[in-house]
């Protein structure tokens, strides 16, 4: 019987502090949602001045990283090369969803951030991914 890594209250809502500080030293509103393995939301959190899309944005793009088990700018850059790539309507081709990785390589969910250009998404995801290692 193998056990999978997942994603608790506690993760998701350090991931979810961690992101929104991160947004604030940008002098961004971004919204910055957290979901599980299987893509599913777990936390999600739109901060006040953040544009009304940013939270299904963010969602969508934590659970791209959670189900292609990579960052979401990973199907942004190979929509390029092969646009038919976007049928795949269970996936947003963005930047800034990253997955979250326990300490063997498995992924327990994913982190995405909406409401920045692409770098400050990635960055903030980062951030809130840092988070895990303080707990």
């Amino acid at each position: 019987m193998q056990f999978k890594p997942f994603i608790d209250g506690a993760d998701a809502r350090a991931m979810i502090d961690a992101g929104l500080a991160a947004a604030a030293r940008e002098g961004l509103a971004v919204s910055v949602a957290v979901a599980d393995a299987a893509g599913h939301a777990l936390a999600l959190h739109r901060m006040d001045g953040a544009g009304m899309l940013t939270g299904d944005v963010a969602l969508r793009k934590a659970r791209t990283a959670a189900l292609l088990r990579a960052p979401s700018r990973v199907l942004a850059d190979r929509v390029a090369a092969d646009p038919a790539l976007l049928a795949l309507t269970d996936y947003l081709p963005m930047a800034g969803g990253q997955p979250v990785r326990a300490k063997d390589g498995a992924v327990a969910g994913a982190v995405g951030i909406s409401g920045g250009n692409p770098e400050q998404d990635e960055r903030i995801a980062a951030a809130a991914l840092e988070a895990l290692d303080a707990i």
